[in-house]
Formats: structure tokens, C-alpha cells, sequence
């Protein structure tokens, strides 16, 4: 028996290896094709019992006299079938790709020549590809592998927004399958897929992708820094996020490209594409916040208008700020609300539901809400110091904390911070760290004083009231007092900006740069008035401790503005730092008319800082043409006084001479009539040069004074601006050391 056993084990393992040799040749021995087939035959299968697998009839089924059979298995992985059903799916839909590029390409060719003329720049660009080929790579790149280049990832910010430019298309994507794309993670970009991916529809009037997403790039880098409304991970995840966008977020994005072209030396943008991209995307922008005002749409108008304002000083961006202001004010963004307005369940009768803003969805929303209504606030600052007239956002609309860091407002963690210097809400239950408060902070805070400096020298003053002068200089020194204050509570770190400029240059300080810019022009604001009037009398001589306030100031932007071009970062300032540049070369001028010399060789430097500045913000070129034109013609004036050059120097006005033509002229353009409705109005026609000097010089025309009624009937303060009767000329008198009525305590660096 033990024998049999051996001789049948042995038959057995010369059949499995009889049965390994034949599989690996092919042959077909009954066999293999059993241990190929199923365990079970198909009517056990069915009635999910164990099946004997005899051949060639299980017992199950000769006994119930029913059909065996046994199917073979089926090779694992994806049937083929299928597979030929992608590929005919991905084959038709590229052919009617094909189709579409080409009908879109014969309309552009075949519609009009004005039509045609303005779209044909824009896909004649390098970077322009058809949408065809556009479609073909866009699908050939998602079927390959998915890239792992984690330089071009970012990860799911805090806003809950649809997105503009959506993904490549998949092959997901186009078979009958649930669009999935709003549940998933963001995707990783190279710089292959970012050059390739396609426009969503009605984008096509910006430039190619990889441009607009460089462009983004750009724009927290140069803009953003000294401007921090938008939190940079949160914008690329909503723009470049994946899944659509938001008409708020469409137009965001072209807000960013309009301004930051200026930025790009990309070689596909011409001086006529770059022209063209950005006043297309200016009217999306413009007809888009007009139509639909909403918290999105006033960020792209805010973006927007650091575009304008640094281009040229024009009605436009004071409208935009106007517009600005008014919908802030109406939303009632310009106070610390903790109660919102739900949206009403029924038709309302009347509008008072869209005189709140929504209740923003996180702390990193209502934070970048509070920073809006802040940036806003300092654009008008900038672009209305230089006039006398009154705040387009005024201070009484605005009541809001300070904002914090960037980097707390990057990682949305919520905090308090303190309330700005001066009149604040009183019984105050939350305290806030001064670790708090970063540049922007102390930039919004620095020109809540500069506004209240301005405010000041609006109002007209009574040169003969011996107490309307005590009044106006205990004003004058709790100014000074406040920006000393606030100088002093700057960090340490922080305090001396040359400093940092050596230590860690780069766009991370920029910010600080344009605060210290800031503080400069504040000073030079308030204490020029002291130093430099255009009336003196008695009462009101000119301070020499305050001229000397205002040549240190000077001294110390040019000292900043010395750093940042040794370190590269000119570019990363904006049209604020070019204002401060602006006055400081200007208060040149108005001391060389008062003490009337020859200007201080130092203007030289304002101007080529303001040419360079010139090459991105546009408005800094236009202050250094009018400097370089006033300064030649004083120059020419000087010279022809000392024997020099005569005959060039014909026609010339010194400084001094200038001086008195600007403050003629301005008192002709603000003087009220005294006639009636039936008296003519004069027009008045300004010279050649007459224009450029007021522009330079009547910035510090100060006093204002009251007339003679205004005197006898009124305490002279608050009143309209009216001309002293007799008053012809101004008095430039020469400040005198030793009878100063200004008495500085130190330190007064």
C-alpha cells in the first residue's frame, strides 16, 4: 500500500511538472484548462454553493440533469474593450476640438476690420496658441503621470469661492462621470502645465497664462508688501485653485494684471499688447464695481486705483475713491460691528437690507475687510494733502482698530489690536499686545495725525488776534507732539530705517521704507506752514527751529532713498514713497525762494530718484519733468542776476518771483466772487510756467486769512476762506535764531 502511494505521488508531481512545461509552450492540455477556469461552474456560481468541479458534468448538475458549464478566467487588469471605448471617446471629442478651433478661427478672420483690428495684437503674441492645439496638450498632459513639483503647489485657503481658471481638461472630465473638482485638493503646476492650460470663457482678452500667473507673482511682490489687502496663499488658491471663479474673482484678477504689467519684462508683452491688456482689463473692472458693488468688487477698484493714482494726478482716481467711499460708508464697513443684518425671507419694500455688509465667513475675511477700508483711507490721504480741500473718506466715517501683522493675518489667527492715537471710543473691555501691530499698522496710524495736520491748516487764521495765534500754536505743538509720540513707539528694531536697510534688504521691509517716507511728509506738512508762511505779521514770524525740523526731514528721506537704491529695492515702493520724494524736493525749492538763494545741489538727487521711480509709476516721471522745469528756469534767473549767461537767461524768474506768481494764481482760482449772480465771471488764463509753479509752490501757501467781516462778526476760525483786504503780495521774511517763538524739546531728530 505504501508503495502504490509513493508510485501515485510520484505520477502526480511528474503531471504538475508535465503541466508547467506544456502552460509555459501554449499547449492546451485539459488539464491547464481547468486550473484555468473558474472554482465554481456557472448554476453553482448562481446558487452560491460549493462546487465539486467534476468533469465534465459537476455532481449538482447530472443529478438535477442540468447543462455544466465551466467559463475560463479572465486575465486581470482593465478589460480592453474598455479601453477602445476611451480611446474612441478621447478621438471624437479631439476631432470636435479641432472642429470648434478652426470655426472660431474663421469668425475672427472673417469679422470686421474694426473687430479685427483690435483683437489681432492679441493672438499675434508669441505666447498665443490655438485652441486646438491648447485642447490637445491639455488632455495629452492629464492622461501622463501628475507632476510633483511642490514649488507650484498651494494648499486650500479660508475663502469659499468659486475659481476663475479651471483645470486642464481630463479624461475624467469628458466622460459621463460627476464633476468632482470642487471636493478635491488643488493640483500641483509645473511651468509646462501653467504655459498650456487653458482660459476659461471670456478670458481670452488677458495675456497667455503663465504671464498672468508671473504677473500675480508680481504683484505681492512689488504692491502687495506696502498695500496688504490680499493674503497671498489664499489669491493663488482661489485664482489658480482649480475650479471656477466668481465674477468678484474674474475681476479681481484682472485688477492685479492691470497694475502689475508695469512690473513684467516678460518679451512677448510689447509696449502695444501691454497697452492693450491693460485697458481691457481697466473697463472689465471699471463696468463690472460700477453695476455690482459688493466687498469683492470694491478690492479689485481699491487695486485699481493704486494703478491710477501712480499713473497721472487726474480726476479719474479721485473718483474711483469718491465711488470707494461712498459704498464703504453706505455698507457700514467703517465701523466695528459685532451684529450683522441677516438677508430678509421676503421682498423688502425698502433698501435698508443693502446698507449692511454680510457677516464675513472667518477672521481672516473681516480682517481683510478692515484692511480695505484702511487702504482706502491712506490713498485718500495721499491724494488729498496736496489741495486744500476736504477728505473724500473723511475721519468722522471710519472707526475702525488698527489691523495687525501680516503674518497673523496670513495664518488667520485671530487677535485685537488697540485703537488709533487720539480721540478713541472710551470704556474700551479689550486689551491688545503691541506685537500686534506691524508697518501698516503704524502707516494708518501715522496719517490719522497727518489728517488731522491737514484739517488744521485748512481753517483760516486772524494774523491780527493776538489770541487766535495763542490758539493756532498750542494746535501746532500737539501735533508736533503727537508725530514725536508716535515716532517713539515705533519698534526698536524699526526705529532707525537706514539700519534695516543694510541688515535685510528685500520687499519684507518696503513697508517700513514707505512708513518712515510717511512720517517725513507729515513733518515737512506741519512744520513748513511755521517755517516758510507767505504772510508775516508780528504775531506769526516765521520759526527758525521749525525750518530747521524741516531740512532735517529732508535730509533723512534723502538718506533713505540713498539705501534703497544701493540695495535694489526702488521697485518695491509705490506712488506714496514718490509723494514724499516729491515734497521733500519742492520744500527745497520754497527755501531757497524764502531765504532767495540758489536751491540746494540736493534736488539733483530727488529728481534722478523720481526719473528712476518714473520707468513703473508714471506719476513719479511727471514730478521730476516739473521739478527739472522750475529748477532750470531759476537756475537761468540766478545766473543772468550774477552776469551769466544773459542772454539765456532772458525771460528767467528766480524762485522768489515764482513764489509770488503761484501764490497770485492760487488766490485767483480760490478767491470767492464778491458781485453778484449778474456779475462776469474772470477767467483767468495762466502763463507759460505759471501752472508748474503752482503746483510746486502752492502746497505751502499758508496762512489762510480771514477778512475784515469775517473778523467783526465771527472769532475768525472755521470760517470760508476770503482775502485780506490790501494784501498784494506775500512777505517772505528770513527767520531769526535768536527770536524764535518755537521752543523744540529735544530729542527732535
Amino acid at each position: 500500500m505504501a508503495e502504490q502511494r509513493h508510485e501515485v505521488a510520484t505520477a502526480n508531481a511528474s503531471a504538475s511538472e508535465s503541466e508547467l512545461s506544456d502552460d509555459s509552450q501554449g499547449s492546451r492540455n485539459p488539464k491547464k484548462r481547468k486550473r484555468n477556469q473558474k472554482i465554481s461552474c456557472e448554476l453553482c456560481k448562481a446558487r452560491k454553493v460549493k462546487c465539486d468541479r467534476a468533469e465534465p458534468s459537476c455532481g449538482w448538475c447530472s443529478k438535477n440533469n442540468r447543462i455544466c458549464v465551466y467559463q475560463e478566467r479572465k486575465k486581470p487588469g482593465m478589460r480592453i474593450a474598455y479601453v477602445h471605448e476611451l480611446e474612441d471617446k478621447v478621438n471624437r471629442l479631439e476631432a470636435m476640438l479641432n472642429s470648434l478651433g478652426r470655426r472660431v478661427e474663421e469668425h475672427i478672420h472673417d469679422h470686421d476690420t474694426a473687430v479685427q483690428s483690435k483683437t489681432s495684437a492679441t493672438y499675434s503674441q508669441p505666447g498665443y496658441t490655438p485652441l486646438s492645439d491648447i485642447s490637445r496638450e491639455a488632455v495629452s498632459q492629464n492622461i501622463s503621470s501628475p507632476t510633483t513639483d511642490s514649488s507650484w503647489q498651494y494648499s486650500n485657503g479660508q475663502r469659499d469661492s468659486s475659481r476663475l481658471l479651471p483645470e486642464p481638461m481630463s479624461v475624467r472630465s469628458v466622460v459621463d462621470t460627476p464633476d468632482i473638482r470642487s471636493t478635491t485638493r488643488p493640483r500641483s503646476y509645473t511651468a509646462s502645465t501653467v504655459a498650456t492650460r487653458p482660459y476659461a470663457i471670456g478670458e481670452s482678452d488677458l495675456p497667455p497664462y503663465d504671464v498672468v500667473y508671473n504677473l500675480v507673482d508680481l504683484f505681492f511682490k512689488h504692491v502687495n508688501p506696502w498695500s496688504p489687502i490680499l493674503d497671498r496663499k489664499t489669491t493663488f488658491n482661489v485664482l489658480f485653485g482649480g475650479a471656477r471663479l466668481t465674477e468678484d474673482d474674474r475681476v479681481l484678477l484682472n485688477a492685479i494684471v492691470a497694475t502689475t504689467l508695469r512690473f513684467s519684462s516678460d518679451p512677448r508683452l510689447t509696449s502695444a499688447s501691454r497697452k492693450q491688456y491693460h485697458d481691457t482689463a481697466k473697463t472689465k473692472v471699471l463696468f463690472h464695481c460700477l453695476e455690482n458693488p459688493s466687498i469683492g468688487s470694491m478690492q479689485a477698484l481699491v487695486i485699481l486705483a493704486i494703478d491710477t493714482i501712480g499713473t497721472s494726478c487726474s480726476l479719474q482716481g479721485m473718483n474711483l475713491l469718491a465711488f470707494l467711499a461712498r459704498s464703504i460708508t453706505q455698507l457700514g464697513m467703517g465701523n466695528e460691528k459685532t451684529v450683522y443684518l441677516g438677508a430678509p425671507n421676503y421682498t423688502p419694500v425698502s433698501n435698508l437690507h443693502l446698507s449692511h455688509a454680510p457677516q464675513p465667513p472667518s477672521w481672516i475675511e473681516e480682517e481683510g475687510r478692515r484692511r480695505l477700508v484702511w487702504m482706502l483711507y491712506i490713498l485718500d490721504r495721499y491724494t488729498t494733502i496736496s489741495t486744500s480741500s476736504t477728505f473724500t473718506f473723511p475721519d468722522n466715517d471710519i472707526h475702525l482698530r488698527l489691523p495687525c501683522t501680516y503674518d497673523l493675518f496670513s495664518r488667520n489667527a485671530p487677535v485685537s489690536t488697540r485703537w488709533p492715537r487720539g480721540p478713541s471710543p472710551s470704556n474700551d473691555p479689550l486689551s491688545s499686545s503691541p506685537s500686534h501691530l506691524g508697518s501698516f499698522s503704524y502707516h494708518c496710524e501715522v496719517l490719522t495725525i497727518l489728517s488731522r495736520v491737514h484739517n488744521f491748516l485748512s481753517a483760516p487764521l486772524n494774523l491780527s488776534s493776538p489770541a487766535a495765534i495763542s490758539h493756532w500754536r498750542a494746535t501746532y505743538t500737539s501735533l508736533d507732539h503727537e508725530l514725536t509720540a508716535w515716532l517713539h513707539s515705533l519698534p526698536g528694531e524699526y526705529g532707525k530705517i537706514s539700519q534695516l536697510c543694510h541688515s535685510d534688504p528685500g520687499s519684507k521691509i518696503s513697508n517700513w521704507i514707505m512708513l518712515h517716507a510717511a512720517f517725513v511728509t507729515a513733518v515737512i506738512r506741519l512744520h513748513s506752514v511755521a517755517a516758510y508762511p507767505t504772510i508775516s505779521s508780528p504775531h506769526f514770524p516765521p520759526s527758525h527751529n521749525a525750518l530747521q525740523r524741516c531740512l532735517g526731514a529732508v535730509e533723512s528721506l534723502r538718506e533713505i532713498a540713498t539705501d534703497t537704491i544701493a540695495n535694489s529695492m526702488l521697485d518695491l515702493l509705490g506712488p506714496p514713497f514718490a509723494f514724499s520724494l516729491w515734497t521733500s524736493a519742492r520744500l527745497l525749492l520754497v527755501h531757497a525762494a524764502t531765504l532767495d538763494c540758489e536751491v540746494d545741489p540736493k534736488i539733483r538727487f530727488f529728481i534722478s530718484t523720481l526719473e528712476a521711480m518714473g520707468q513703473y509709476w508714471q506719476i513719479a516721471l511727471t514730478y521730476a519733468r516739473t521739478l527739472e522745469s522750475v529748477v532750470r528756469e531759476g537756475t537761468k534767473s540766478s545766473h543772468s542776476m550774477a552776469g551769466k549767461n544773459v542772454a539765456n537767461g532772458e525771460g528767467a524768474r528766480s524762485f522768489r518771483e515764482m513764489r509770488r506768481v503761484a501764490w497770485r494764481t492760487g488766490r485767483g482760482l480760490m478767491g470767492r466772487k464778491e458781485g453778484g449772480w449778474w456779475e462776469q465771471s474772470r477767467v483767468l488764463v495762466p502763463a507759460e510756467g505759471e501752472v508748474e509753479a503752482l503746483d510746486v509752490f502752492g502746497f505751502f501757501d499758508y496762512p489762510r486769512v480771514v477778512s475784515e467781516e469775517e473778523r467783526v462778526g465771527g472769532s475768525g476760525q472755521g470760517t470760508p476762506v476770503r482775502e485780506v483786504a490790501g494784501v498784494q503780495s506775500p512777505v517772505f521774511a528770513m527767520p531769526q535764531r535768536e527770536a524764535d517763538w518755537l521752543n523744540f524739546q529735544p530729542p527732535h531728530e
